[in-house]
C-alpha cells in the first residue's frame, strides 16, 4: 500500500517525495467511526508561517498568487513565507509545462500520426492538469483558513442514491430536460454504480455501469479506516447511448486508472484541498440508420482540483473543477476557433453537499459544445464517517 501511494504521489504532483504516505489501521482495534476526523479538527493548528502572517501579508500574498502567480506558481507562498511549498507548486509547474510543449511539439512534429498521438495526448492533458492544479493549490493555500476548508471522510456509504434533473442546450439536437436517477453500491473496495440520462421531451436515453476496485482510500465503514481521503482505483465501465429520434445509437466500453491525492501531503497550508487525475481508453462503437456498425477509440484522461467542505456535523461534502477530455457525452468537446476546434474537452464545477446524516444535493454543471446542468437529491445508508 505504501508503494501505491508513493506511486499516486508521483503521477499526481510530479513530486515522488513530496508526500509522507500514511497507510490505513489494518489492526484488529480499529478506531471509533469518525474519531480520525475528530482527532484532526481537535488538533491545534501546525505552526506555519501562514499561522503567523499579518492580514496585510496574506492579502499580499493572494494578489501575488494571481500577479505574478499566475506565471510562477508558488508566489503566493512565497510571500506568505511557505517557501518549502512554494517550490514543490513552482516544480509542479515545471513538469506540467514541459509535458504540454513535449506533447504538443511532438503532435507538429509527427503530423498528429495515429501511431504515436495517444501518448502525445495523454502528455497534453496530464501536463495541462499539474499546471492548473499548482496555480489552484497556490491560491487555496493563502486563502483557506487555518486547517483547511474541510476534512476527508474516513469511509463511505454502502450504498448511495440520486434522483434529479438535468438541463441540456445544444442547439443540434431536440432535448432540453432529463430525468437522472442513480445508484452506487459498495463493498469495502468494491464498488457497483449505475446512472442513466432518461430526456422527457425527446427519444433519447443514456444507460451507464461502471465496476470498481479500489487500491487504497477510504471504503466503507467496515472496513480499514482510511487516514485521508488520498485512493487510487481502476474502474471498468459500459455506456449505451440512444438517440432514437435522430436514428443512430452508441455504446462504449472502457478502462481507467484514476486517483485522488489529498494536497497536506504536498505542504500543511493546502490541508483540506485535493487533486484528481485519471487516465483511460475506450472502445466505442456506433450505429446509424441500416448502416453497418462503425468503430472508434477514444483517449479519456481527465483532472480536477477539488476542496472538502466542513470538519465535522453538517453540512459537509466536497466541491471541485474538473476537466473530462472525452468527446461522448452531453457537453462534448470545447467549441473554440481555429484549427483546436473540437480536439480539447468539457469543463465542469461539482458538488456533493450532505445536510444531514442521510440526505444531500448533488449539483454539477458542464461547458463544452454544449451546456449541461444537473441537480439530485442524495440519499445513502451507511454515511461518511
Amino acid at each position: 500500500m505504501k508503494t501505491s501511494r508513493t506511486l499516486l504521489v508521483a503521477l499526481l504532483a510530479a513530486l515522488p517525495l513530496a508526500a509522507t504516505p500514511v497507510k490505513a489501521d489494518q489492526g484488529q482495534d480499529k478506531p471509533a467511526p469518525g474519531a480520525e476526523v475528530r482527532a484532526q479538527t481537535s488538533a491545534p493548528a501546525p505552526a506555519t508561517a501562514k499561522n503567523k502572517a499579518s492580514p496585510s501579508r496574506r492579502a499580499l500574498a493572494a494578489g501575488g498568487a494571481l500577479v505574478p502567480g499566475f506565471f510562477v506558481h508558488g508566489t503566493g507562498h512565497f510571500i506568505l513565507g511557505e517557501g518549502r511549498t512554494g517550490w514543490r507548486l513552482a516544480a509542479t509547474e515545471g513538469a506540467g509545462a514541459g509535458l504540454v510543449v513535449i506533447g504538443l511539439g511532438g503532435a507538429a512534429v509527427f503530423g498528429a500520426s495515429r501511431r504515436v498521438i495517444a501518448p502525445l495526448v495523454l502528455a497534453t492533458v496530464t501536463g495541462a492538469g499539474l499546471f492548473g492544479i499548482s496555480l489552484l493549490a497556490d491560491l487555496y493555500g493563502v486563502l483557506a483558513p487555518e486547517g483547511g476548508t474541510g476534512s476527508a471522510p474516513a469511509a463511505l456509504p454502502w450504498v448511495e442514491t440520486q434522483l434529479g434533473l438535468g438541463y441540456v442546450y445544444d442547439p443540434v439536437f431536440a432535448y432540453r430536460t432529463f430525468l437522472v436517477p442513480g445508484i452506487d453500491l459498495r463493498l469495502r473496495s468494491f464498488r457497483l454504480s449505475g446512472s442513466s440520462w432518461f430526456a422527457m421531451n425527446d427519444q433519447n436515453a443514456r444507460l451507464r455501469a461502471e465496476a470498481a476496485y479500489r487500491f487504497f482510500g477510504p471504503g466503507t465503514p467496515d472496513g480499514p479506516r482510511a487516514s485521508d481521503g488520498s485512493f487510487l482505483e481502476v474502474e471498468a465501465a459500459f455506456t449505451h447511448h440512444r438517440y432514437t429520434s435522430n436514428n443512430f445509437a452508441m455504446t462504449t466500453g472502457e478502462v481507467t486508472l484514476q486517483g485522488r491525492l489529498d494536497l497536506a501531503h504536498i505542504g500543511p497550508t493546502l490541508q483540506g484541498s485535493f487533486a484528481e487525475m485519471g487516465w483511460g481508453i475506450a472502445f466505442e462503437t456506433y450505429r446509424h440508420g441500416r448502416r453497418g456498425i462503425e468503430e472508434n477509440e477514444l483517449l479519456i484522461p481527465h483532472f480536477a482540483f477539488g476542496a472538502y467542505i466542513g470538519h465535522e456535523g453538517y453540512p459537509r461534502g466536497e466541491a471541485k473543477l474538473y476537466y473530462e477530455h472525452r468527446h461522448d457525452g452531453y457537453a462534448a468537446g470545447a467549441k473554440i476557433p481555429g484549427l483546436g476546434s473540437g480536439v480539447a474537452g468539457h469543463l465542469g464545477l461539482q458538488s456533493r453537499i450532505y445536510l444531514g446524516p442521510n440526505l444531500g444535493l448533488l449539483a454539477d454543471v458542464q461547458a463544452g459544445s454544449a451546456y449541461v446542468g444537473r441537480l439530485s437529491l442524495l440519499f445513502r445508508l451507511g454515511g461518511w464517517q
